[in-house]
């Protein structure tokens, strides 16, 4: 899913520490940077940068203390 990002997307995903990038989902494999279902690693906590921002579907959040 495509999403454009605005000054707006910027200040609530700050606000409400919004969880969308690779890193914070179950599929991403720390050690290797890629993800566990063979998608491209992207988007990245630094994608709020970009003026649109590409949501995976298979977005799942994990716990990160393994």
């Amino acid at each position: 899913m495509r999403t454009r990002v605005d000054a707006r997307l910027r200040e609530e995903a700050t606000r409400y520490a919004l969880r969308f990038a690779c890193e914070d989902c179950a599929h991403f494999v720390p050690a290797s940077e890629r993800c566990s279902l063979e998608y491209p690693a992207s988007p990245r906590r630094d994608a709020l940068l970009a003026h649109e921002l590409e949501l995976c579907k298979e977005f799942e959040l994990g716990d990160s203390t393994g």
